[in-house]
């Protein structure tokens, strides 16, 4: 890409992998529940300046479909999760721009 939109874009991406890593820092240093944990991405998300998706909310790793064994989303879980079994999802947005991006791992 030319022009502005590339480094703009580039910014995004670096920021979800720096808001992943700051929410599964949160949450190895404070084993919170996912409502609690989403809540913490959101406020993060904020003060980087970017909006946080919280229609994408993360998934349990195993039991797939995941509809079957554990219905719902991390970020609706009022329970403390178990590391290496969900799936963080962090989506992001520029609060003005029509871009965003993504950034998924394991909750280790």
């Amino acid at each position: 890409m030319k022009g502005r939109r590339g480094p703009d874009m580039a910014a995004c991406a670096a920021a979800a992998k720096t808001l992943f890593d700051r929410v599964e820092a949160h949450w190895r240093d404070t084993r919170c529940s996912g409502v609690a944990l989403y809540d913490f991405a959101h406020a993060e998300a904020k003060a980087l300046g970017w909006q946080l998706n919280l229609d994408i909310k993360g998934h349990r790793v195993s039991d797939f479909p995941h509809a079957i064994y554990r219905a719902g989303d991390l970020g609706d879980y009022l329970e403390r999760p178990n590391g290496g079994l969900w799936i963080l999802e962090i989506q992001i947005a520029h609060p003005h721009k029509p871009y965003g991006a993504f950034y998924e791992d394991l909750l280790v």
